[in-house]
């Protein structure tokens, strides 16, 4: 149906940077101060702390052997997430996020996650693996602009579902949307997995020739410097919220007031509401049309709806919702969706604006009416005409798709077709 093109280093800036958000924040991490995520240091961990440095842990979230598992300050953990240490530790250090249906399954020596580690939603990382621990601080070189930048407060970026199986991922580095590093692959510093790719020898991490990575960009860093200051305004707003209730951080309830948020409940069937007893995360300024009795009907299990950063959600009647459907939004952005539409089992619905000529000023997220989501699919600042489709694992990014359109499955779309590429795993 489509037929792939080369790839401009222009727009694999676009790509590998996604959106640009508004919000950027460039902090140093707080001196060390680590909690164990028992059932005394929940939701907040360590349960004393003040809320400047505390970190939050959803009450949804999985976590499993908690005594071998340890956080650093200013961790956030979003609903649905999974921390399992049964079989090695875990360790994330301070300022770092575990996205909504994140999962962690430790091995062997165990998993330890550094500073300002970014695991968007549906990141997945097993076995013996290094995150964030080691790697170059610069000086890189820009290959959009040619030019030299340092980024000497580091993050690393493991963004939506992909997966770390088994490997060191240097600092400095990002592993894109729906690619995967390989058993004792290392990536190193200034590199960036393409996405889609599978990425199974230090020779493909390396080398640009092979067609699996690129350089890191300024752009990017910039992308990771706002994730990193949003997730720490999560965790500490959370906290708040917590210490005044704790059946405010459960169920149907309220986003917490940030910078970039406003706080506030939900809006379903036309009524305001709060309902801490909810199976399923809905948060913040989320409008939608169902009633919460015809959801109830609709909905599955595990299910995050998050109006806590970009606000207001819009959602139309729903066809119905899997398990662990997660929607969510960058600051200063919204997210429409249309009745009728079919969200498979972990589906990610995302709110972005789309980037016109190297400026994300295009379209906001928006579906239209009578869409079907697949499996394991996301759609990211695009926007899916009405009685489209997107098959399973796939990536619809940077888009305007018109009505009646079929996105294959395990296939990353993006840029209006410019980029056409398979999911390799």
């Amino acid at each position: 149906m489509f037929k792939p093109r080369t790839i401009s280093s222009a727009l694999t800036a676009i790509i590998l940077a996604f959106v640009i958000s508004t919000q950027i924040y460039i902090q140093p991490a707080v001196a060390a101060g680590t909690c164990n995520p028992t059932a005394g240091n929940l939701p907040i961990c360590p349960s004393a702390a003040p809320t400047e440095s505390a970190s939050f842990i959803d009450p949804t979230a999985t976590i499993i052997n908690p005594t071998n598992i340890t956080l650093g300050e200013n961790v956030y953990v979003a609903p649905f997430a999974e921390l399992n240490a049964t079989n090695a530790p875990i360790s994330i250090a301070a300022d770092s996020n575990v996205q909504d249906q994140a999962k962690i399954t430790a091995s062997g020596t165990g998993v330890e996650v550094g500073e300002r580690v970014i695991m968007a939603h549906f990141a997945t990382i097993k076995g013996a693996a290094k995150i964030g621990l080691q790697g170059s601080t610069g000086p890189f070189t820009d290959p959009v602009t040619n030019t030299q930048f340092s980024n000497t407060i580091p993050e690393t970026f493991l963004a939506f579902n992909c997966e770390v199986d088994g490997a060191t991922i240097e600092r400095n580095s990002v592993v894109n949307f729906l690619s995967r590093v390989g058993p004792g692959v290392t990536l190193p510093a200034g590199k960036v997995v393409l996405p889609g790719k599978n990425v199974t020898t230090n020779l493909e991490a390396s080398s640009g020739t092979l067609g699996k990575v690129a350089n890191l960009t300024q752009a990017d860093v910039r992308l990771m410097e706002g994730v990193v200051a949003v997730n720490e305004a999560l965790a500490k707003g959370y906290a708040e919220l917590a210490r005044a209730d704790l059946s405010n951080v459960t169920g149907i309830n309220y986003a917490p007031v940030t910078s970039f948020n406003s706080g506030g409940l939900p809006q379903i069937g036309g009524t305001v509401t709060r309902d801490p007893n909810y199976r399923n995360r809905i948060i913040g300024n989320v409008v939608l049309q169902d009633s919460l009795a015809n959801l109830n009907n609709k909905l599955a299990n595990r299910i995050s709806l998050r109006g806590d950063e970009g606000q207001p959600l819009n959602v139309g009647r729903i066809a119905g919702m899997a398990n662990d459907v997660v929607f969510h939004a960058l600051a200063s952005t919204n997210l429409t969706l249309g009745d009728g539409i079919g969200y498979g089992p972990r589906v990610l619905v995302h709110g972005g604006r789309q980037v016109v000529n190297g400026v994300a000023n295009g379209p906001e997220t928006s579906i239209g009416n009578a869409v079907g989501l697949g499996p394991n699919s996301i759609v990211y600042t695009a926007v899916i005409g009405n009685n489209s489709a997107v098959g399973q694992k796939s990536a619809v990014f940077n888009s305007t798709v018109p009505p009646r359109t079929h996105i294959r499955s395990r296939t990353i779309y993006v840029n209006n077709g410019d980029l056409i590429l398979p999911v390799e795993w």
